[in-house]
């Protein structure tokens, strides 16, 4: 299933890891507790302490875990990623607004 996570902030419990693939970009923002994230193909694992944060590069693959209790994570996206985005939001509207005006000409 793929959800979109935006810009919200998930409670983590202790020993209920979250799996995420495609997050190349996200910046992973601890802002309860301790997190412990691993990623593919990066070296090492990452913890993160309340207040910290990561941005997350390559494939965007992560294991993200709550450690020494519940914590709270929020999954921010990096002003290239929100440049991207509205890019082709607006291109989307573009080729919608051209097919609309296609069909008038054709009618």
């Amino acid at each position: 299933m793929k959800i979109d996570l935006g810009e919200r902030e998930l409670q983590l419990r202790e020993h209920c890891p979250l799996r995420l693939s495609d997050a190349s970009g996200i910046i992973v923002r601890c802002t309860r507790g301790v997190l412990w994230m691993t990623i593919t193909g990066d070296a090492g694992d990452i913890v993160l302490a309340s207040g910290e944060s990561y941005r997350v590069r390559g494939a965007g693959r992560i294991v993200i875990e709550s450690i020494g209790g519940d914590a709270a994570v929020r999954f921010e996206h990096s002003a290239s990623v929100r440049l991207v985005r509205a890019i082709t939001q607006i291109g989307d509207k573009m080729r919608h607004a051209a097919a609309m005006a296609v069909g008038r000409l054709t009618a």
